[in-house]
């Protein structure tokens, strides 16, 4: 029996961004004039917008309806039975823009909508300029190798010589950022024997890296004041804090004083021992909205300010999943994207017990990271996910 052969080959072309619609536009051999309209009518987006007059949303799903596009409101909203609702808008870029020009009234807050909606589309991370370095976000994903003052095994430090042998070896791997991480620097009280004994040998650390690797950026993780002085005294270009500024207003003035650049993490068992689950990414974005408007108000500038949603933390997988899924979100920032996923215990869980390693599992979601808008990557295998990031960098700059 002669099997039919169609002349047609019909298949479906995944185009998550500009780049790739250009790219197939390119293989089919379209007239580069014609590009930048192409695109604008084949990049179909999807925009959350919160707390909207109903009065408004409903203008608004009406206006994107005669245009070619939808608007998703809830029932209360659409029988006018509530004051605001919450809205997602779909439709092509081309028709996101001609929604804004159209909504640009005084009444019911459409212009004000307007300017968030056009402030969605646009992400310009730009660089941060670190003595001789500069971080430049626009141009690739930088690897941050993260290194304990404590042998992995037990609480007993780390000898100097075998910390400064692994700062060699991400160097050598091709680190662009070393972090220097310790538990008792978490520590709620500042006059902590532990974090007041361990300080000097810090600080000791520290300027031994600066000075056998004066090209490397060196961040600490820690909450305490003390430690923030002592350690930027020292070298450290980036302070990395994990509570909720308003909880550490004297760490917060001290970085606004120096303008060192500052990993803003989001750290939700600091404000409740198990965290809420997440409804919907939108959460975790006003959660960290709140942060960065606390670090505006007390003079820290917006281009020192790298945002770390806080995948962990006692989160479940699922939401720990979603937040690495929605990553793209945190753009509405405009501002770097650091995500940790090394030795996360989610990950490990994600193998089914498979394997009892999970740095395949990691080495997995740093990509997915990268891929969906992560400017910086945190890991403890920094040869590997530089080859990862590398490979991600080729297939993107293909034409």
């Amino acid at each position: 029996m002669a099997v039919y052969q169609s002349a047609y080959k019909a298949h479906i072309l995944r185009l998550d961004n500009e780049f790739e619609i250009r790219r197939e536009l390119a293989n089919i051999g379209v007239d580069k004039k014609a590009f930048d309209i192409l695109t604008q009518k084949m990049s179909y987006l999807h925009i959350k917008v919160e707390k909207v007059d109903t009065r408004a949303a409903n203008l608004i799903k009406q206006y994107l309806s005669a245009i070619g596009g939808e608007a998703a409101i809830s029932q209360s909203a659409y029988a006018y039975t509530e004051r605001t609702t919450d809205m997602i808008i779909s439709a092509s870029r081309k028709n996101i823009f001609l929604l804004i020009k159209k909504i640009q009234e005084d009444r019911y807050g459409l212009s004000e909508i307007a300017k968030e909606i056009e402030k969605s589309l646009f992400s310009s991370v730009g660089a941060i300029k670190l003595g001789n370095n500069i971080l430049d976000f626009n141009k690739s994903t930088y690897i941050m190798g993260t290194i304990s003052l404590f042998k992995s095994s037990s609480l007993e430090p780390a000898s100097e010589k075998s910390v400064l042998k692994k700062v060699d070896g991400f160097v050598k791997a091709g680190a662009n950022i070393i972090d220097i991480c310790d538990e008792c620097f978490y520590k709620e009280n500042s006059e902590d024997k532990d974090a007041n004994e361990l300080l000097p040998r810090v600080v000791s650390i520290v300027k031994q890296i600066k000075e056998r690797f004066p090209g490397v950026i060196l961040s600490i993780d820690t909450v305490k004041i003390n430690v923030a002085k002592e350690c930027l005294d020292a070298g450290i270009d980036i302070i990395n804090n994990s509570i909720p500024l308003k909880y550490n207003e004297e760490l917060i003035n001290l970085i606004a004083k120096v303008k060192c650049p500052m990993i803003m993490i989001f750290n939700p068992t600091l404000i409740t021992d198990q965290p809420k689950p997440l409804i919907s990414i939108s959460d975790v974005i006003r959660e960290i909205q709140s942060n960065v408007s606390y670090a505006l108000g007390k003079g820290v500038d917006k281009d020192k300010i790298i945002i770390d949603p806080g995948i962990g933390f006692g989160r479940s997988d699922r939401d720990n999943f979603l937040i690495l899924k929605q990553l793209s979100g945190f753009k509405y920032f405009n501002m770097p994207i650091l995500v940790g996923l090394s030795r996360k215990s989610f990950l490990r869980e994600a193998l089914k017990g498979k394997m009892g390693s999970c740095r395949l599992s990691a080495l997995a979601a740093n990509t997915m990271a990268i891929i969906n808008g992560a400017n910086i990557v945190r890991t403890h295998s920094s040869g590997e996910a530089l080859t990862m990031r590398n490979v991600i960098e080729s297939i993107k700059k293909t034409d």
